[in-house]
């Protein structure tokens, strides 16, 4: 049977659309490793098996390539991690020793991801890159707000946000330190330290709601 030309359309798509995601898996490595600065259009074309010229038709620059990264990076980074709902009977301490026990696995997970983004967080000084660091930066502390929020809602719930604002740098600060941890040391576990976090969030809050 004949191909049609709808059908043509449909197999050039999806051509397309794994080109894009051959381009992006191959930059997201190379750029975790050696830094945006230290990789090139050619390196990315050559570990992706695409000519330069199709890395241009698909997204232009570089820039262009990095910016395509970090969102794809973002959105399956934060797709991984959920904020559950406080149980029946849960403190702040139970209740962030299960919401961050879940949220240390995407360290696991997504180590290219966080990498670059650590990388970009240290270099950034081109206008362009601190935007994209910025816009991971506040989806970031968005969600952390929330869990935080939903942890002291569970002993204060008029304070719960405010407590949660208190505490959100600090939060931050720990998951940043926890994922360098975990690449400085491999006998460390995210576990473990996602415990730790959740102890020190817990005494924390309590401390903002003067409890």
């Amino acid at each position: 049977m004949p191909t049609t030309a709808a059908g043509r359309q449909n197999k050039r798509r999806l051509q397309g659309e794994r080109s894009r995601d051959e381009i992006l898996d191959a930059a997201a490595r190379m750029m975790s490793l050696r830094g945006f600065d230290g990789t090139s259009i050619a390196d990315i074309a050559r570990a992706s098996g695409l000519p330069n010229s199709s890395i241009y038709w698909h997204f232009n620059s570089k820039q262009g390539i990095l910016a395509a990264v970090m969102e794809r990076g973002a959105d399956r980074f934060f797709a991984s991690i959920t904020t559950p709902e406080p149980e029946p009977g849960d403190t702040p301490e139970v209740y962030l020793h299960r919401a961050l026990g879940a949220a240390g696995a995407a360290f696991v997970g997504h180590p290219e991801f966080l990498r670059l983004f650590v990388l970009l967080l240290l270099s950034s000084n081109a206008r362009e890159t601190t935007e994209i660091v910025e816009r991971v930066r506040v989806r970031a502390r968005s969600n952390l707000r929330a869990l935080l929020t939903h942890a002291f809602s569970t002993v204060a719930p008029e304070r719960a946000g405010q407590a949660a604002d208190d505490t959100v740098d600090f939060a931050l600060a720990g998951f940043d330190g926890a994922f360098l941890a975990l690449q400085a040391n491999p006998a460390v576990t995210h576990e473990h330290l996602m415990e730790q976090l959740a102890t020190a969030l817990s005494a924390l809050g309590r401390k903002a709601l003067g409890a």
